[in-house]
């Protein structure tokens, strides 16, 4: 089937490929066939349409060799053609080809019956099918114009009526929006006009819906010279007929764009003011603090019975006297001062004042107490105020800290930086629907802005010169110079102490915790720091959990800017990190223990600048040789803390370092066994095996054990790369050094002795030893019990498990399946994969087919979480099938509650909610 695109750039496609259409000409006049689809168009006309009315008399024969062309172009291996020749003339065949526009018309036909039942899904799904501008590469034509206009006068009307559901959804916001950029699209157009009054009414701007209601009445008589229509004028009676007295007192800032992505903080402020008398909005400069004000003091508005008045305080002048002049409050005898003069006007008025700091210098007073506003509430006790920009400092005022637009939101949601920025290129533009091939752009731009509302204010406005591509480019190498300013002006107001700290906080990568803030800064007053950081928006806080302590994440944009300011701070700040980073490491220790829960979440917290120090150090033989380690401690992290690729990775890039030679033997062999345990565990077994088998063990011996500052560190490795050998079925290599491992334990009571019983149980399981295996399982339970080795206990309890499934014994084997997740998560261990599979087994035996299929389904979301095969389990198959047979309504039931259940765990890191599932 041959697809035509005629909205945007005609291009024709069948399957993948694209047809090459040619030049003007036959666009053209697949551009008209389009336009009568379905319908002969003469041969007259189309030479009347390309060559013009007085085309010479033998352009019939110019005509036929176009349409020769075209249907070959259109049918490049053979296809029957879509171009059918009739007594009429010439046919677009509307069963061999598929024509966008047709489509577009049809579906908006069908959304914009007079039934009204179509809602704005229904609408969004129209508009989608819009890719932009009808017939854009082809001649213009009167049948092409005209086809044009039409297509584009149907999508206006969709999105007409999309406003319309939006109005009626009491979305008064997006039916702005909406409205505006309609407006922008065709200025007379009235029902957009009617659109926008009723919008601004209904978000409580009356005075901005009579503007707005003058300014179309304006432009019709001058453009026309004719009066509004029925839709405007009943719009304007609507306004006027609205006597709510709050409402007609609102005075504050006429607003034409919509209000988008602070619904949670607008939310917050709202509900502050109906409670509190003292409320300030805080952040860095262009960040949108005002224009939240402007919109929670509307939305507050029938909460103050004298009104609600904005009050922008310029350069030196102070509170009172701004208030005097705003409220055009009258001077009294019995009032000297201006301060006076206004509390004795408000002492009676229920009002809310809304103070805008909007002088850069004002920047400089945080942190004081403005004693006019301080007398203002003591003396008025029906006023509250709002303030924008700096805190009054008042007794009881909350402050709310605006953040930059988040660039990131769960599952398929826009995030509300990316809804910005979307919704104002709609409006400078008069049209945008965004497409797959813009959300890339889009993102570049949100990240470049930092989520800044006035950098994404900006960004849009280039798009009505530029294409979305071409501003991304733009500001992907130069920041426009207010956004520039506005960090300045955000890094001026502190102090020179408190900059140096927060620029040695950007060497650190996003999230971070308190405590590797405070090693970098060394400073006991950190969390003070964090706290004052937090309320200027210059970082974010990620409120902690049971499960994990408070984090806090820095713009990248405001990083850099940082960094910028003071490049002489940013290599201290690097070397910061790295030695607060190699004291966490050490402070790590190999060996599983009662305490490796702890140990392995406070490297999991600061994940992301761990991971910034080994790679600095991978790449430099030099440093590489000194913490390798430090960078052999961490296998046990990536397996248990579900890291295994990013080790991986790293481990790669040490072995390319190593490859070069630079590096002594000691670090090569330690690189090579590292590398290829954290490949066993995630299974590549080939590749695992070249660098598990590149030493002997008497090579590792000399080469390593030297360096070793821990006697029993070697015992460790080896038992770790058995078990890593073991989960990827290199069970032959398992064994050895299995074997290796308990040779160094031989004759020697040691902490290490359970992990190693237990490693080589494990081991003569596969070789058949099944009594052997027991009973050294056994005493590997025994022993990690009696020694705190909680990984010894879980290997055995596992293997139990495993030896109660095949005999048939379910409820033991759920008893040390018990055991197994216990002492897994004992270990720190958050990929709850295999033991969720073993217990979903135990399930299935004992017929509970819905809590199997709960279990199965936890065990494949991890594993799908975490990028691994499933399932894991050779009786897994056998089990599913089985449980499908017996009770499939009871099995999906419980699938479908585990894999919910497994999301919310992964997403709140509540790992142990599944216990004794």
């Amino acid at each position: 089937m041959l697809v035509i695109r005629d909205l945007g750039e005609l291009v024709a496609e069948r399957g993948t490929d694209r047809c090459d259409i040619g030049g003007a000409k036959p666009r053209t006049i697949l551009a008209v066939l389009c336009a009568h689809a379905g319908h002969p168009v003469s041969a007259a006309t189309l030479i009347a349409e390309v060559w013009g009315p007085d085309a010479p008399e033998r352009t019939q024969r110019a005509l036929e060799s176009q349409i020769w062309r075209l249907r070959k172009a259109l049918s490049p291996r053979g296809e029957a053609s879509v171009i059918v020749t009739d007594r009429a003339g010439y046919r677009l065949d509307l069963s061999a080809a598929t024509v966008d526009s047709v489509d577009f018309d049809s579906a908006a036909s069908a959304a914009l019956d007079e039934s009204g039942t179509a809602t704005i899904d229904d609408l969004d799904d129209v508009l989608r099918r819009w890719r932009g501008e009808p017939f854009t590469t082809a001649i213009s034509t009167p049948t092409v114009d005209q086809a044009r206009r039409r297509l584009i006068s149907v999508r206006a009307a969709v999105l007409g009526r999309r406003a319309d559901l939006f109005l009626a959804a009491g979305d008064a916001d997006r039916a702005l929006g909406e409205a505006q950029a309609l407006i922008t699209l065709d200025p007379l157009d009235e029902h957009a006009w009617s659109v926008k009054i009723a919008a601004l009414a209904a978000g409580g701007q009356r005075a901005e819906a009579l503007t707005a209601y003058r300014d179309i009445r304006e432009l019709l008589a001058t453009e026309l010279g004719v009066e509004p229509g029925a839709q405007v004028r009943a719009a304007q009676l609507h306004v006027l007929d609205d006597h709510s007295r709050a409402v007609r007192r609102v005075r504050l800032p006429s607003q034409h764009t919509s209000f988008v992505g602070r619904e949670t903080e607008l939310s917050m402020v709202v509900g502050l003011l109906d409670a509190e008398r003292a409320v300030a909005i805080t952040g860095i400069p262009g960040v949108g603090a005002t224009r939240l004000a402007i919109e929670a003091a509307r939305r507050a508005a029938d909460s103050f019975d004298d009104g609600v008045w904005y009050i922008g305080l310029r350069g030196d002048a102070d509170v009172a006297t701004t208030i005097t002049e705003t409220m055009r409050i009258q001077p009294s005898a019995d009032a000297g001062t201006a301060l006076d003069q206004v509390c004795n006007h408000l002492s009676a008025m229920s009002v809310l004042l809304v103070l805008d700091r909007v002088s850069e210098s004002e920047l400089v007073r945080d942190g004081l107490v403005d004693k006019d506003i301080d007398t203002i509430l003591r003396r008025c006790a029906a006023v509250t105020v709002l303030a924008v920009g700096v805190p009054s400092g008042v007794d009881g005022e909350h402050v709310v800290t605006v953040h930059p637009l988040p660039t990131e939101a769960p599952g398929d949601t826009m995030p509300p930086a990316h809804r910005l920025l979307v919704d104002r290129i709609r409006s400078a533009t008069g049209q945008f629907d965004v497409g797959a091939d813009d959300l890339g752009d889009l993102d570049r731009i949100c990240r470049a802005m930092g989520g800044l509302p006035l950098g994404l204010e900006l960004a849009a406005a280039r798009t009505v010169t530029f294409s979305i591509g071409e501003v991304a480019d733009q500001l992907d190498t130069a920041v426009p110079e207010p956004v520039t300013r506005a960090f300045a002006l955000a890094f001026d107001a502190m102090d020179d102490d408190l900059f140096d700290r927060f620029t040695r906080l950007t060497a650190l990568r996003n999230p971070f915790t308190a405590a590797l803030a405070e090693a970098v800064c060394d400073s006991p007053s950190i969390a003070d720091d964090l706290s004052e950081l937090a309320r200027r928006s210059l970082l974010w806080r990620i409120r902690g959990t049971r499960y994990r302590p408070t984090r806090f994440t820095i713009p990248d944009s405001v990083a850099d800017h940082a960094r910028a300011k003071r490049p002489d701070k940013s290599a201290a700040a690097s070397q910061a990190r790295d030695a607060a980073i190699v004291e966490l490491l050490a402070a790590t220790p190999m060996r599983i223990t009662a305490h490796s829960a702890r140990d392995l979440a406070r490297v999991d917290d600061d994940h992301s600048s761990v991971m910034a120090f080994l790679e600095s150090v991978v790449i430099d033989p030099v440093l590489l040789d000194s913490h390798i380690d430090l960078l052999e401690r961490l296998g046990a992290y990536w397996f248990f803390r579900r890291r295994l690729a990013d080790g991986i990775r790293v481990l790669r890039l040490a072995s390319a370092t190593v490859a070069d030679g630079a590096c002594s033997p000691r670090t090569s062999a330690m690189v090579a066994l590292a590398l290829g345990s954290a490949l066993a565990f995630s299974q590549n077994t080939d590749e695992a095996h070249q660098h598990l088998t590149a030493y002997t063990p008497d090579e590792l011996e000399s080469l390593i054990v030297p360096g070793d500052r821990d006697p029993d560190t070697h015992t460790v490795r080896l038992a770790l790369a058995s078990l890593a050998a073991w989960t990827g079925d290199d069970h032959a290599v398992a064994a050895d050094y299995a074997e290796w491992a308990a040779a160094t334990i031989e004759g020697r009571d040691v902490d290490t002795a359970p992990t190693v019983i237990a490693a080589q149980a494990l081991c003569a399981v596969i070789a058949g030893e099944i009594a052997q295996a027991l009973d050294m399982a056994h005493t590997a339970l025994a022993l990690g019990t009696e020694r705190g080795d909680p990984l010894a206990t879980y290997l055995a309890a596992v293997m139990l498990g495993i030896a109660a499934l095949v005999s048939g014994d379910t409820r033991m084997g759920l008893r040390w399946n018990d055991q197994a997740f216990r002492s897994y998560l004992e270990c720190g261990g958050v990929q709850i994969c295999d033991s969720m599979e073993q217990r979903g087994n135990h399930l299935s035996a004992a017929g509970e087919i819905g809590r199997a299929g709960r279990a199965f389904a936890v065990s494949r979301r991890y594993a799908v979480d975490a990028g691994l095969e499933w399932p894991r389990s050779p009786f897994t198959r056998d089990s599913l099938r089985t449980c499908r047979e017996i009770d499939p309504t009871e099995f999906e039931n419980g699938w479908h509650a585990g894999w919910g259940d497994a999301g919310d765990a992964l997403s709140t890191n509540d790992h142990q909610a599944f216990s004794g599932m």
